[in-house]
């Protein structure tokens, strides 16, 4: 079943590639999103069926590299660069956001394979970066017309890729016990998001997906300013004469 799952994974992203090259952006974008919900329930069902195997991970590896890593690419080129940047340029973009994304999956495998702590993620996922490209566009699906846009883009296309690539640590929220009973607070929490989901679904995918990328370098901020903070108090603790 998980194969089955990262088989149609790469049809989505396949299909995605397919909507880019006809025009469809708004189509293509809307495809990455379904493959990386296919994504999901693909780890998902391995972990609870646990059917886990090297080929298995691979094999997923392969189809994220499609969908998450060549479709936003070629999505990013004809949407966000080619219409007002030069093309060496806007190869240069795509390029990098695609090397990330690759080193990214290769980095992923090899820390499966020594049993890396499921709760979180070292470094930004690259389905997560590329949902949050593929929010953007569903947010302004006519393509970029002016260069102040693009080069804020190009700005997005580093930053995300140096999240994908550096040691940030990302929690991973879809490494949850079904047996475990949700509680009031997450409860309401499901239930707005829900809601907004439901009413505003493009700004609401925006925002959650932006906030997802910021989570990375806000938890580390906080772990920083922490540590900072126990010092000094280790130091007055010191100071105080006995």
């Amino acid at each position: 079943m998980p194969n089955f799952l990262s088989t149609i994974n790469i049809f989505f992203g396949f299909l995605s590639l397919l909507a880019v090259f006809h025009g469809r952006h708004l189509l293509a974008a809307f495809f990455i999103i379904i493959a990386a919900v296919i994504d999901a329930f693909d780890g998902i069902i391995a972990r609870l069926t646990k059917t886990q195997s090297n080929f298995g991970i691979e094999f997923d590896s392969f189809a994220d590299a499609i969908s998450f890593g060549v479709a936003p690419s070629f999505l990013l080129y004809f949407w966000g660069f080619r219409p007002v940047v030069p093309s060496g340029p806007s190869i240069l973009f795509c390029f990098i956001f695609l090397t990330a994304g690759i080193l990214r999956l290769a980095r992923f495998n090899i820390l499966q394979r020594i049993k890396e702590s499921k709760k979180s993620y070292l470094g930004l996922t690259v389905p997560s970066a590329s949902l949050l490209l593929a929010a953007i566009v569903l947010n302004h699906p006519q393509p970029i017309g002016e260069k102040v846009y693009a080069s804020l883009l190009a700005i997005l296309v580093v930053i995300l890729s140096f999240f994908m690539v550096s040691t940030l640590k990302y929690k991973n929220f879809l490494n949850f016990n079904f047996r475990q009973r949700i509680d009031i607070k997450s409860s309401l929490f499901i239930a707005i998001i829900i809601c907004g989901l439901i009413l505003y679904p493009e700004i609401s995918l925006l925002s959650i997906f932006s906030l997802n990328v910021l989570s990375g370098p806000s938890i580390f901020v906080f772990n920083l300013f922490k540590k900072k903070v126990q010092k000094k108090i280790k130091q007055k603790e010191a100071e105080i004469p006995e």
